[in-house]
């Protein structure tokens, strides 16, 4: 069976080979391989997925009366299905829902905010399924309607494939150019790499 490049990729191969100047299908397979390893480095690094889908949350707050957000680790958040808290054992719980006047998506989900008015209890766990993420479809780039996944995301996905396609073609160099692509393997990320990825990031507390 064929590799296949993941549905949530953050780049296509196509869009590589063009940044490299590639017409060929030699590489084909590698860049398919390094795209699907990118993707998951920036979703690790980032704590979240990117490509829309329905997302069930738990949340431990231990806080008390006043603490009134609830933080999701995926946004935008499009649709919230439900918000429960939990009573009962941890081994036999039961899903309470809050009351549906009692909260609300802060900033139309940009910011993967609930807002709980009047605070939850100390300790309080609270569950949360909801659509969050990114409509992605390169073959309508640029047209917002079908394509929303940020543009940085994937300029920086394509930057670190191609600076893992050199690492490959020249091991135990320091530093490398590829036609119109220059490496340097003394950095993992770039600058320019490590201001996107902390724009886009969860912070790691955030489950």
């Amino acid at each position: 069976m064929p590799e296949i490049i993941y549905p949530h990729a953050l780049t296509t191969v196509d869009r590589v080979k063009q940044r490299l100047g590639i017409t060929n299908t030699s590489l084909d397979t590698v860049i398919l391989r390094l795209i699907n390893a990118v993707t998951d480095f920036i979703e690790n690094r980032c704590n979240r997925k990117f490509k829309e889908q329905t997302h069930t949350s738990e949340l431990h707050h231990p806080g008390g009366i006043g603490q009134e957000y609830v933080f999701l680790k995926n946004r935008p958040v499009s649709v919230l299905t439900s918000l429960q808290y939990r009573s009962g054992s941890i081994s036999s719980p039961t899903w309470n829902d809050f009351p549906a006047d009692s909260f609300e998506i802060v900033e139309d989900g940009k910011a993967g905010l609930i807002k709980v008015y009047g605070g939850m209890a100390k300790g309080l766990t609270v569950r949360a399924t909801y659509t969050a993420g990114y409509k992605t479809d390169f073959t309508n780039f640029g047209n917002t309607a079908l394509h929303t996944l940020p543009a940085d995301l994937t300029d920086c996905a394509e930057r670190l494939v191609t600076r893992w396609l050199k690492r490959r073609e020249d091991e135990g160099k320091d530093a490398a150019s590829y036609q119109q692509s220059s490496v340097d393997y003394m950095k993992e990320l770039s600058s320019e790499d490590q201001e996107v990825l902390a724009y886009h990031s969860t912070p790691p507390e955030i489950q």
